[in-house]
């Protein structure tokens, strides 16, 4: 089971860096003050850098204002949660063009909103997934990946032997074999069209 901790130190590991933090919150070693640094905006980049079937969640947004302005019918709360909108549902399950649900983001003097003109709006997004228990295992090497080489400069003097530059490129190759993982385990509805022609060839 993943770690932010076991994380951190797989990112020192593709550093080459032989030395491990025990506790990432305590640790005042350079490396725990550098994985420190670097941990959060790293998984947040990594989880919006695609569409991560277990970070996926669905919720009614808590609404704010009819007619906010001229342009939009309703102002919602931007969930607090929220990583990167997906989109608004829209009642049909593979949206196109010409389904999906127009929506703009801005913000009040409380904090983010999310203007649209569906009514009892319900959003998917990914969510700030912060419990390394939760992450699939090829997530978590690329994840760590991601890591190291944000952490290389500072930890190898300058990454003169580019060991962040081999991480970054690295995390690119794990990140789609994730990707495709991640694909093969959602299946969503045929797409109708495709599937007569489909069938008009057999």
């Amino acid at each position: 089971m993943a770690s932010k901790v076991g994380i951190c130190n797989m990112a020192l590991s593709h550093l080459a860096v032989s030395k491990e933090i025990a506790n990432l919150d305590a640790d005042a070693s350079q490396e725990a003050q550098t994985a420190r640094r670097f941990y959060d905006v790293a998984r947040d980049k990594v989880l919006r850098d695609f569409d991560w079937p277990f970070t996926t969640k669905i919720d009614v947004l808590a609404l704010v204002e009819l007619e906010p302005n001229t342009e939009w019918a309703y102002s919602y709360r931007y969930p607090t949660d929220c990583l990167k909108v997906r989109r608004i549902l829209s009642a049909v399950r593979n949206d196109d063009t010409t389904t999906r649900v127009p929506y703009k983001l801005a913000q009040d003097a409380s904090g983010l909103l999310l203007f649209t003109d569906m009514q009892d709006a319900q959003l998917e997004y990914t969510v700030k997934s912060d419990d390394p228990q939760f992450y699939p295992a090829d997530f978590t090497l690329a994840f760590s990946l991601f890591l190291a080489s944000l952490m290389a400069p500072r930890l190898t003097g300058g990454d003169q032997f580019k060991l962040g530059e081999r991480a970054q490129l690295r995390y690119k190759e794990m990140k789609v074999e994730a990707e495709t993982a991640a694909a093969i385990e959602e299946r969503p509805d045929e797409d109708t069209q495709d599937a007569e022609i489909i069938r008009a060839r057999l």
